[in-house]
């Protein structure tokens, strides 16, 4: 088994960055492994990764609503009641065995980072600023939800390559979980340390590679070419959508028309439709129900067989059957399409065809639009992928070191040609969703935003990305994530010389100066000034640091220093 496991390491070096540790890698291993059912990507994932030192025992750390990630522009006004909030820590550690000392750090630290009667100024002097700051978000968050009866749980997953752990930690393990449980206030269940060793890890990631998921339709259903109509028992279609956990496969839902449209007539009209069990009316009846495209779709033995299923019409039904529980005795149907098509052209008619009546937003749309097909075709002669459906490349196993997404070159797009960092990085999920943003990045015409500025917006924020990964120092660790964005706009200033950057400048940009020193250069300035300004996440939300920015830069403040030793970057050849 091990030699399997270390293949599978061996391969995820490939598809991760490169020039990482073998440590880096379980880690981010680790994390892509068991956060697969809620469809992040890698950049997300990067960020929940605050090991360190002072790290508490926490290597990364996620907070979900509702299976979604907690970012800082999350809607909390459409939020499903009740709510359920997740708390995701996990240490990762490519070691042969489970360590008590593990269990011990954890069992000393986390009563501490989870009280609410804890005041944040106090414990950073304890812990690294990541690790108070998430952790306190997680308190602040059941708060602020508190009038909402929020369904909470924490899930720690401690990751080896070993076997058991011995009785002493398990032992240890429970009384954390009690204690924790107990300070919050939830039910012990609520809690819950989980052992991931080396077998653990190879057999989830055998049998997650490629979803394959089982539907079982009331009857045969109909057929025609590629595609099948059937009726589903709603007990059935519940577990089909269902991890093992019973949490909602985000995996499975098109990214783009996602959001849940929350306590709207629409959903409370399905709530009581599902409730109503004593209606002579069938469920399917009064819903328009479920469409889903998938790589590949099969009718054997009382089954569908359906391959990386992807629901891209019916959400909102999907989360309030989640939402109000069936019973397994429930014979009502739910109406299910299943179309099995690979071509992202006729992907999109589906998408756009299936969801013309709903309540979502052109904005959801922006990936069928012929812009994003261009960029998309042209990042392809670069040797990048650019997923204009969300995790669509990362399912058909591209590196996820090469895959870039809409929201990504947005924020990229918005610090360079809009010179609005703070905005990219306080608003990264939202920033496409009005027409006049939007139009200053993506307005199609090509005399105005040549598809080559797009390509070199990409260089540069591959450079950054790349730079920032071999940052060692804990200070400068802890401003990447805030700074990148800052960080990227001075980069093109820098090789533009100045701060006054047309978008049909940037295609002329001389990547052949995108030197590491050069990244080194603008980096410790752009730090400097951050650090200047209280270094606080807040502060890198705010048009007063990047309207310094812009006052106090100098090209001299940002050239490379003699004694570092050039080095030009893969990417920028």
């Amino acid at each position: 088994m091990m030699i399997l496991l270390k293949g599978i390491l061996d391969a995820a070096k490939n598809n991760f960055p490169t020039g990482l540790s073998d440590d880096e890698v379980f880690e981010l291993y680790c994390a892509d492994n068991l956060l697969i059912n809620y469809d992040l990507d890698l950049n997300s994932i990067e960020a929940g990764i605050i090991d360190g030192p002072r790290d508490a025992g926490i290597d990364a750390a996620y907070i979900f609503i509702n299976q979604l990630l907690v970012n800082d522009d999350f809607n909390y006004s459409s939020i499903r009641q009740p709510p359920e909030l997740e708390l995701i820590i996990i240490q990762a550690k490519n070691q042969d065995s489970f360590k008590e000392g593990v269990i011990d750090k954890l069992s000393s630290s986390l009563p501490l980072l989870l009280n609410y009667n804890q005041k944040k100024a106090d414990l950073e002097p304890l812990f690294k600023k990541e690790v108070v700051t998430i952790c306190r978000q997680f308190i602040d968050i059941t708060s602020k939800l508190a009038d909402k009866f929020p369904k909470i749980s924490i899930r720690i997953y401690y990751c080896t390559t070993g076997t058991e752990p011995n009785d002493t930690i398990k032992a240890k393990a429970a009384g954390l979980e009690k204690t924790i449980a107990s300070l919050l206030g939830i039910a012990p269940s609520a809690v819950a340390i989980t052992f991931f060793g080396g077998q653990q890890l190879y057999d989830r990631s055998r049998t997650q590679k490629r979803l394959v998921a089982k539907l079982i339709p009331s009857g045969t259903p109909l057929s025609s070419g590629n595609a099948y109509v059937a009726l589903c028992r709603l007990p059935d279609y519940l577990k089909f959508i269902s991890d093992e956990n019973g949490n909602l496969m985000m995996r499975m839902f098109e990214a783009n028309v996602r959001a849940y449209q929350g306590e709207v007539a629409v959903n409370r009209e399905i709530a009581e439709s599902i409730a109503d069990h004593a209606s002579s009316v069938d469920f399917w009846w009064m819903n328009n129900g479920v469409t889903i495209v998938a790589d590949e779709a099969t009718f054997i033995n009382g089954q569908l067989n359906i391959a990386n299923p992807l629901i891209v019409n019916g959400l909102q039904t999907s989360n309030e059957i989640h939402a109000n529980g069936i019973s397994e005795n429930d014979q009502r149907g739910i109406l299910i399409r299943v179309i099995q098509e690979n071509d992202p052209v006729k992907r999109d008619k589906i998408i756009r065809a299936t969801n013309r009546q709903t309540k979502i937003t052109d904005s959801s749309f922006r990936a069928s639009e012929p812009v994003h097909a261009e960029i998309e075709q042209y990042f392809l002669t670069l040797g990048y992928y650019y997923d204009r459906r969300k995790s669509a490349h990362k399912r058909d196993g591209k590196p996820a070191a090469k895959i870039i997404s809409i929201d990504r070159l947005a924020q990229a797009a918005l610090s360079v040609l809009i010179q609005e960092p703070h905005v990219a990085r306080g608003r990264p999920t939202t920033i496409i969703k009005k027409d006049a943003d939007y139009k200053k990045m993506f307005s199609g015409d090509k005399a105005i935003h040549p598809l080559e500025m797009y390509g070199v917006i990409l260089k540069m924020l591959i450079g950054v990305e790349h730079y920032f990964r071999t940052l060692i120092d804990p200070e400068q660790r802890a401003y990447r994530y805030n700074m990148k964005f800052h960080t990227l706009m001075v980069l093109s200033w820098a090789l533009n010389g100045s701060t006054n950057l047309p978008a049909l400048a940037i295609p002329n940009l001389d990547l052949k100066k995108m030197t590491t020193e050069q990244i080194k250069a603008v980096t410790d300035w752009v730090f400097s000034e951050f650090k200047a300004m209280g270094a606080e996440d807040k502060i890198a939300k705010r048009t007063a640091l990047t309207e310094r920015l812009k006052a106090n830069w100098k090209i001299s403040d940002t050239l490379p220093k003699q004694e570092d030793i050039p080095l030009t970057l893969e990417l920028a050849n």
